[in-house]
C-alpha cells in the first residue's frame, strides 16, 4: 500500500480528480485497531483520453483506502446514488496534533474521517 504524505497529497488528489463522480461501495470498521477501510469505485484517474466520438475515456478503477489510528469519524447513511463531487483531503490541526482529514465533501460530507495516516492501493477490478 502507498502512504499519503504531505509530499504526495496534491499529486494523489489531482491523479484521482478529487474523486469526482466516485462511489464508496464498502466501509469496514475495525474498532480494536482503530482503523477504517473503504472501497471506492473511482470514475476518473490519470489523464483522461478524448475519444473520436467526443467522449472521454476516464480510466475507471477501484481503490482501497485504509485509515489508521482514527481520531474522529462521522457518516450518514450512504445510498447507492450518493457520489462524491469533490472530496476534501487535507492535513489539519486538532488539539495541537497534525492529522489528515478525508471527507466526501467540504461542507456537507456523508463520510468524514480524521486519522493519523491514510494508505491506499488500486485494485484494478472495475
Amino acid at each position: 500500500m502507498i502512504l499519503i504524505t504531505k509530499d504526495n497529497l496534491s499529486l494523489f488528489i489531482e491523479y484521482y480528480h478529487h474523486f469526482h463522480d466516485s462511489y464508496i461501495t464498502n466501509v469496514n470498521y475495525n474498532i480494536e485497531l482503530s482503523q477504517i477501510e473503504i472501497f471506492m469505485d473511482v470514475c476518473w484517474s490519470g489523464k483522461p483520453i478524448l475519444k473520436e466520438d467526443g467522449s472521454y475515456e476516464t480510466n475507471k478503477t477501484k481503490i482501497r483506502m485504509l485509515f489508521n489510528d482514527v481520531k474522529r469519524y462521522n457518516n450518514k447513511e450512504i445510498f447507492s446514488w450518493d457520489y462524491i463531487n469533490e472530496a476534501f483531503i487535507k492535513y489539519i490541526k486538532i488539539e495541537n496534533r497534525e492529522l489528515i482529514c478525508f471527507a466526501s465533501d467540504e461542507k456537507e460530507p456523508f463520510i468524514y474521517i480524521v486519522c493519523d495516516k491514510i494508505e491506499y492501493e488500486e485494485l484494478k477490478e472495475f
